[in-house]
């Protein structure tokens, strides 16, 4: 029986999302799973799986800005960042010790790893996008991007690595991947299999991310949702409050990963984030949506630029985010074929960790 920490990053909601249906893979397995992280990707874990036993990690606290460049804003705090990749990884090197872990799955918490035990890094991102106006750093950005997933055993990613990608360019692997041993573990989502529903509501809102972006994404859509005559419900995405939403019977601050499929499929179309996870689990449902990415984050402008482009959904600034001319402009859009969910990919990948190949004698 295996001993598994695993251990999400706490920027948003997403990262946690993604490692339900690992985590309940390693059960499947009858593993001894342990959970580390952090914050409200942590909570949500506790919410998911409250019989497991948990770990603390450091934060990263990322601060995004309200206005103004996000790229500056994240390079200002890239010194307390690797402060934190340094504090957790000495964190790591002592719950492997004291809990005797066999092996460490860490979702783009860099600190994560040990040499002792096979590690593993989950992203979708080997390659990060930067604004035009800093162009001249991706190389810069791309090396240590690189340096510190080398120091994992193996990097999975999160896509398939055909036709079918959702992370599209981002998962590209260039030619300085050498020394990375990489494997693709599909698409994942805590979403179960899709189900019919009766349609109860034109739009489900998905609030997820940092402050102050969430509040203001929540505020703009609550304003337009009540003005618009739209059936609507909202779910948003504060895991620490309790769901007693008073006189407010269309909102709701949390839902676990079962009641919030129900919601969704409960839908004709979902207001969200364009972050990665999200749109795998909309993948998975098969859902029509509208995304509006978070201001200045280049990897959900990336993604909604390049699913609207494929007629799959639409997209629009949150500067320029008005609801009825995003809901009735949406109904063009295919919205997404459900899909395979080809989960041999991931018990493949595990199965390469917990039964590696012995060579053949000569």
């Amino acid at each position: 029986m295996k001993n598994v920490l695993v251990t999400p990053l706490d920027w948003g909601l997403g990262h946690a999302t993604r490692c339900v249906p690992i985590i309940n893979e390693l059960l499947k397995r009858d593993c001894n799973v342990f959970i580390g992280g952090c914050g409200d990707s942590l909570e949500l874990l506790k919410k998911e799986f409250p019989a497991l036993p948990f770990f603390s990690l450091p934060a990263y606290r990322p601060v995004y800005p309200s206005s103004g460049s996000m790229v500056l804003k994240m390079f200002t705090q890239i010194p307390k960042f690797l402060t934190t990749v340094k504090q957790e990884h000495v964190a790591i090197e002592k719950i492997v010790k004291e809990s005797k872990i066999d092996l460490v799955i860490s979702d783009n918490r860099y600190g994560c790893w040990t040499s002792v035990i096979p590690s593993v890094f989950i992203t979708h991102q080997t390659n990060l996008l930067l604004p035009k106006r800093f162009k001249w750093l991706t190389k810069t950005v791309r090396r240590l991007n690189l340096s510190l997933i080398r120091k994992f055993s193996t990097c999975w990613i999160p896509d398939y690595p055909d036709g079918r990608s959702l992370a599209g360019k981002l998962k590209s692997l260039g030619k300085r991947n050498l020394k990375i041993k990489i494997k693709y573990i599909g698409a994942l989502s805590r979403f179960g299999q899709p189900t019919s529903r009766e349609i109860l509501y034109d739009i489900v809102c998905v609030l997820s991310g940092p402050e102050p972006q969430r509040s203001a994404l929540e505020q703009i859509a609550i304003d337009g949702l009540s003005r618009s005559g739209l059936r609507y419900f909202v779910v948003r995405g504060v895991v620490g409050q309790s769901n007693d939403a008073g006189s407010n019977h269309n909102q709701v601050n949390f839902l676990k990963g079962s009641d919030l499929q129900a919601i969704i499929e409960q839908s004709e179309c979902v207001l969200a984030r364009s972050g990665y996870s999200t749109i795998m689990d909309l993948a998975k449902l098969g859902k029509k949506a509208i995304f509006v990415p978070t201001p200045g984050q280049t990897e959900q402008e990336y993604l909604a630029a390049r699913l609207r482009a494929k007629g799959i959904a639409f997209s629009v600034a949150q500067e320029n985010f008005d609801i009825m001319d995003a809901w009735t402009r949406s109904r063009s859009f295919t919205g997404f074929n459900e899909f395979p969910g080809d989960v041999r990919l991931l018990t493949d990948a595990l199965d390469e960790i917990f039964t590696p190949k012995i060579p053949e004698q000569l």
